[in-house]
């Protein structure tokens, strides 16, 4: 069984060292043969192999045709004698984080070390989009076939990504940026093939206001919409035999195990025209891998600008849970203002979970709901916010959370409410009000959900609705929450109102408990717990 590349982005090392290849030559053929434009653009959330389908390409137009061997470019037309200089640039390469000077040194000595290289002649010491038309100019002029040359992009917008949060730092890198790619604008007639790709699509950088016949794989192509990531099938055939070790693994069928995955990992829909939804390859490999269902993308990258910018909005992590948005609102995302709702797409935390149809002729996008896609995202989320919330380091609140996972497991929901809970609601900030008990209400809910508890809200009964049930597989908690009253109204209110009758008679016993958040603490008084 080969094993599955979790961390290798080059393709050569791929194919050579025996790694599983999820074969997408053909649409890579697709875009490379010319029929369909020259200069392309997609953008995707991180993790996403966008870095092992440019080095793809690179291979690709160098002609090596023996890594492709077997592959399904093998029964396309190719002039694989054909072959291009490939000038490949990865922008994370070049700190941006000490200043524009310093991001300026390192992208110069990496073309000056290309063009040496190369033996083309240059004026030392001249700024970077010179630089780089030298290069260019250099490399299609020694290129004996058509004078061209293909040039790779990745992660173009790294340079603005880790200075959104600095408004004079941002105007300054994006003027450098600005200068850099209109290098692209003004030499398109010498390149051959040009992909870019990035998180997100920034405005105000001349890569989409300059080339003109750029064609933007985003959103708009449903050809493309599986172009990175994998499907459920791509997992049942080309994954087939990683897929039953993991099913081994965890005692269940093949199917449970798809279906195990899907609610992981699944649900990227990246185009309102077409149906087709993938999962996150790195996650779906780490899992396939370990044999261990888990949140694998925590760390991918601007967790606290999304955060900061959910708490401007006054938003809580569930509440992004459907929204409504105009197509054009996610085409591009201001730097500067940073829309949350465009971020949070373009960064993977939202995808497309409905589509709404224009009613004269139900070919025109009107809409889209936008959702979080699966587990991954929501557990991540969901623990990334408690995190910036309580401004709480790592390792302790991994702690913390184990701890009340065990409380919860255990039935010991004493010391849940009365230590962990009273906890929680100790750390709030002073800038996070909670100014009636819905907002008392939805933080619980929202922490109990991240200790996966199965938790349910305004849980209807004959009379009413109960404010939360959890239920475990020892034991059902029935909660009702108030605010600036008495945990005795609230445990009034569960038995008058009937909201636990649904569970008398059951094998797991059924305790009530009564919450009430005082504004003059800012926390919680004593929990009133009783049996039903």
């Amino acid at each position: 069984m080969k094993p599955i590349a979790t961390d290798n982005y080059d393709f050569e090392r791929l194919v050579t060292d025996g790694y599983t290849y999820v074969d997408k030559t053909d649409r890579l053929w697709k875009l490379a043969n010319g029929k369909n434009g020259t200069l392309f653009f997609i953008s995707r959330p991180r993790r996403f192999g966008k870095s092992l389908m440019l080095s793809t390409f690179k291979y690709l137009f160098q002609g090596k045709r023996k890594l492709f061997k077997g592959l399904k470019i093998e029964k396309k037309r190719w002039e694989w004698a054909q072959t291009y200089p490939v000038i490949d640039l990865n922008m994370s390469d070049y700190d941006q984080t000490s200043g524009r000077e310093a991001f300026r040194e390192a992208l110069c000595d990496d073309l000056e070390n290309r063009l040496d290289a190369a033996g083309i002649p240059y004026k030392k010491g001249a700024p970077a989009p010179v630089l780089f038309k030298t290069l260019i100019k250099g490399l299609a002029s020694a290129n004996k076939g058509d004078r061209k040359v293909v040039v790779l992009i990745d992660e173009y917008d790294h340079p603005l990504g880790g200075l959104l949060d600095d408004r004079k730092a941002l105007r300054t890198m994006r003027r450098e940026m600005h200068g850099f790619y209109s290098t692209l604008k003004n030499n398109v007639g010498i390149i051959r093939f040009l992909m870019m790709t990035g998180v997100s699509k920034f405005t105000k950088l001349s890569v989409f206001s300059g080339l003109n016949n750029l064609t933007d794989l985003t959103i708009g192509r449903p050809e493309y919409a599986a172009l990175l990531g994998y499907t459920v099938k791509e997992i049942e055939t080309v994954l087939a035999p990683q897929l039953k070790a993991f099913a081994r693994k965890r005692r269940i069928s093949s199917e449970e195990a798809i279906d195990q995955l899907c609610a992981w990992y699944d649900s990227y829909r990246f185009s309102p025209y077409s149906n087709v939804r993938v999962l996150n390859p790195v996650a779906v490999g780490n899992a396939l891998t370990t044999g261990n269902l888990m949140n694998y993308w925590s760390k991918t990258g601007m967790p606290t600008l999304i955060l900061e910018r959910l708490q401007a909005s006054n938003m809580k992590p569930d509440a992004i849970d459907d929204v409504y948005v105009k197509v054009e609102d996610l085409d591009v995302c201001d730097a500067e203002e940073l829309p949350w709702k465009p971020l949070l797409y373009q960064s993977g935390y939202l995808t497309i979970k409905k589509v709404h149809w224009s009613d004269d002729d139900g070919r025109h996008v009107e809409g889209l709901t936008l959702g979080m896609p699966n587990r991954e995202v929501r557990e991540s989320l969901r623990s990334l916010w408690w995190k910036q919330l309580m401004k709480i380091e790592e390792e302790d609140f991994t702690a913390l959370v184990d701890v009340a996972k065990k409380q919860l497991a255990e039935g010991d929901v004493d010391a849940l409410m009365n230590e962990t809970l009273f906890s929680l609601y100790a750390a709030l900030p002073s800038t996070w009000r909670v100014k009636d008990e819905s907002d008392a209400k939805r933080y619980f809910q929202l922490f109990m959900k991240m200790l996966g508890a199965d938790v349910r809200a305004e849980q209807a009964s004959a009379r009413g609705y109960a404010d939360a049930i959890v239920e475990t597989k020892k034991a059902v908690y029935v909660f009702e929450f108030k605010f600036n009253k008495s945990a005795k109204a609230a445990i009034r209110q569960i038995r008058e109102k009937g909201y636990a009758d649904a569970y008398k008679g059951g094998k797991r016993p059924v305790t009530l408990i009564g919450i009430n958040f005082s504004a003059r603490k800012r926390n919680i008084d004593e929990p009133l717990i009783e049996n039903l």
